[in-house]
This record gives structure tokens, C-alpha cells and sequence, in this order.
């Protein structure tokens, strides 16, 4: 019995023994196991990642690789009719002139989704030239390929006093959490909105659409200065609130350029150029100089009011346009339903000139055929409009 409960022990212990040492190969497969599982996961999710990371790259940079070479296209409005329901009144005196000057709010955000839809990116204007000896010389530009490059410009933002209360809004500010708004008065209420002029509006389509502007781009704002600009009186007419004026417009004017916004000047009085003598022609640009460029900054873009232009004579430079020139303007912008961004045929002059498609109440009730490849203008219609 001794002997056989002794035998059994050892047994015991021998089985024991050997299923321990099963039992730490088998812990050791299993941690081997579990660690190239583990390791063939992260491969996998690695090459994922990896594919993801690199064609996201190739996405945000791709305007360093692909040089644009088609046509680089322009279309301006003007301020917005902001609240139709005013402007449109049987009784308003501008009703007419908005109808075929202006677009609402709603056609205004018609138009950016086409644009978006379209493959149509926004480009900054002072990218595609630049000034050699005082003359404009084409520049390339570089954009994601399958895009297509166009400028926005937009003509009298300035809100002068004559359009206050009849539609428009009143002015542009910088709201409390440092965003671009607009302010209209409404009594003695100030109704602060982002969707019914065309700065806040495009502001907000970017950040939902960070992919429709080019390295930040957005708009042109062409101002005169007889009335000041974006609705604060600078203008030396001011005798009472000018130095005021002029301090809350050029913290409006910094936000707006750190914003990717540029300036040009649209002449001081918004004159047609073909009206007036030399004299007179001499002192509009002395006066944009001294009241607007003091605000905004220095600008080499002259658009012309009415989209009147006068540049040659008898072959040469003639006195008005050398006096743009002097005053540092070297590319010229009119307005024409044709594509145009190229030097005026001349043998003797290099004059860089752009044409801008017209988009207002004129162009889009005629559906004109001119702005089809930008939008439909059938699809982008107000019915709030005055037809």
C-alpha cells in the first residue's frame, strides 16, 4: 500500500510537473500570439491611416503643384439688397435702381452655392499681377487641379446717406466676438445680421466651405470716399464726427484685410470719366488718395466708375490715365460680358486691363447667356424681386 501510494505520488507529481510546463509553453505562444495579432492590426490600420494622411495632404497643398493656366474670371455686384421687402415698396424711391443695379441677399447665396458646385475657387486679384516699373505684368497662379480660378469684386461700398432706410443695410462692423456684421437701424434698434449683406455672407460660406477660397481670398471692395466707405463718414464733408469716424472705420478696414479681403479704389466721386475736365479728374485722385488710401492702405487697382475708361490718345497715354498712373495704379478694370485679362492693343504701351462680368438685376432677369458657365441665373431668382 505504501509502496503504491508512493508510486501514485510521484506519478502525481511527474503529471503535474509536465502539465505546468504545457501550460507555460502554452502561455507562451498565446503572448506571442496575441502580440503579432496585435502587431498585423496596427499594419493594417497603419496603411489606412497612411493612405488617408497622404492623399489629404495632396488635397490641402495641392495649388503648390499645378500651375493655372486658363482664364482667370471676374464678376461684381454691388451692395446687396439686404431687406426686399423695403426695397421693393411701391413707395421707395431706389426701387427701380435696385431692381436693375442690385441682387437680394438670397440671390447672393444662390450664386456662391452654383460657384461652389461649378468648381470655381476664389483667387486674390493682387496674386495674378504684379507691378514692375510701374507697369502690371501677368502673374501664374497655382490652384487645385479640376478648379477653375475666378475674382469677386463688389462696386460703392461706402452705404452712402441717400441709401439709408430704403433697403440696404447701414454699415459693416465687427461684432462682440470679433466676427464682420452688418448694422442697420431700424428706429431705435440696431438689427446685427450675417446673411443679408455680401462681407458677413461670404465670410460664413468659407468657414463651411474652407475649399472655395484659394490661401484665404476673398472678395475686391472697390470705394469711392465722397460719402466715406463701409457707412463711416470720412469724408472731409464731415465737420462734426469725422476724427470718430475715421477710427472706428479703420479697425473695420484691418479686419477686413486680415480676413483676405482687398481694396481698390472705384474713383473719390464716382464720376463718369469721360465727363469731366482734367482739373477735376486731377483732384477726384488727389482727394481718394488723401481721404481713402490714408484708410485702406496703398492699392495698384483702378476700377473704373460706369466702366468708362479713357487710356490712349492718338496712340499715346493720354493726361488722365497718366495721372492714374502716378498715383500708382498700373492694373485697369472695366466692365464687359466678354472674358478680357490681357494689355490693351497698343505698340508702344503695356497697359494691363480686366473686364468684370456685371452680375445685377439687369443681367439676371435677361438670363444672359454670359453667366451660365457661373450659374443658372433661372435657378437663383428671388421671388421677392421687382421684375
Amino acid at each position: 500500500m505504501s509502496h503504491y501510494f508512493s508510486h501514485n505520488t510521484h506519478n502525481t507529481y511527474m503529471i503535474k510537473k509536465h502539465n505546468e510546463k504545457v501550460f507555460k509553453n502554452y502561455l507562451k505562444n498565446s503572448k506571442k500570439l496575441i502580440k503579432n495579432t496585435f502587431f498585423a492590426i496596427f499594419l493594417i490600420f497603419f496603411a489606412i491611416f497612411s493612405s488617408i494622411f497622404v492623399n489629404f495632404n495632396d488635397l490641402i497643398y495641392a495649388e503648390d503643384n499645378y500651375i493655372y493656366t486658363d482664364k482667370v474670371e471676374h464678376l461684381f455686384t454691388h451692395c446687396l439688397i439686404a431687406y426686399p421687402e423695403i426695397a421693393f415698396k411701391a413707395d421707395n424711391e431706389m426701387r427701380k435702381h435696385y431692381a436693375v443695379d442690385c441682387i437680394t441677399s438670397k440671390e447672393f447665396i444662390s450664386i456662391l452655392n452654383e460657384l461652389y458646385k461649378n468648381d470655381y475657387v476664389l483667387v486674390n486679384l493682387n496674386s495674378c499681377f504684379k507691378t514692375e516699373n510701374n507697369i502690371a505684368v501677368k502673374q501664374k497662379i497655382k490652384i487645385p487641379k479640376n478648379k477653375k480660378a475666378l475674382v469677386l469684386s463688389f462696386d460703392d461700398v461706402n452705404y452712402d446717406h441717400k441709401k439709408m432706410g430704403l433697403g440696404m443695410v447701414d454699415k459693416i462692423i465687427i461684432d462682440d466676438k470679433g466676427n464682420l456684421a452688418s448694422l442697420t437701424k431700424f428706429g431705435n434698434k440696431n438689427d446685427i445680421r450675417y446673411d443679408v449683406e455680401f462681407i458677413p455672407i461670404l465670410e460664413q460660406f468659407i468657414k463651411m466651405h474652407p475649399d472655395f477660397s484659394i490661401n484665404g481670398a476673398k472678395g475686391v471692395l472697390n470705394v469711392t470716399g465722397y460719402d466715406g466707405i463701409l457707412g463711416y463718414r470720412t469724408s472731409r464733408r464731415n465737420l462734426i464726427t469725422r476724427d470718430e469716424e475715421i477710427k472706428q472705420a479703420q479697425v473695420v478696414v484691418n479686419k477686413l484685410k486680415e480676413n483676405g479681403w482687398i481694396f481698390a479704389s472705384h474713383s473719390y466721386g464716382h464720376y463718369h470719366m469721360n465727363k469731366i475736365d482734367l482739373l477735376k479728374w486731377k483732384e477726384e485722385v488727389k482727394l481718394w488718395k488723401d481721404e481713402v488710401e490714408c484708410l485702406v492702405g496703398e492699392t495698384n487697382i483702378y476700377v473704373y466708375p460706369y466702366g468708362e475708361w479713357q487710356v490712349f490718345e492718338n496712340g499715346e497715354i493720354c493726361d488722365k490715365h497718366k495721372i492714374l498712373q502716378e498715383a500708382g495704379f498700373s492694373l485697369f478694370c472695366g466692365v464687359g460680358m466678354q472674358t478680357f485679362y490681357s494689355y490693351l492693343p497698343n505698340k508702344n504701351h503695356k497697359v494691363l486691363f480686366m473686364d468684370r462680368k456685371c452680375v445685377d438685376g439687369s443681367t439676371i432677369t435677361a438670363k444672359r447667356s454670359e453667366l451660365t458657365p457661373f450659374f443658372n441665373p433661372s435657378n437663383i431668382l428671388d421671388s421677392a424681386r421687382l421684375l
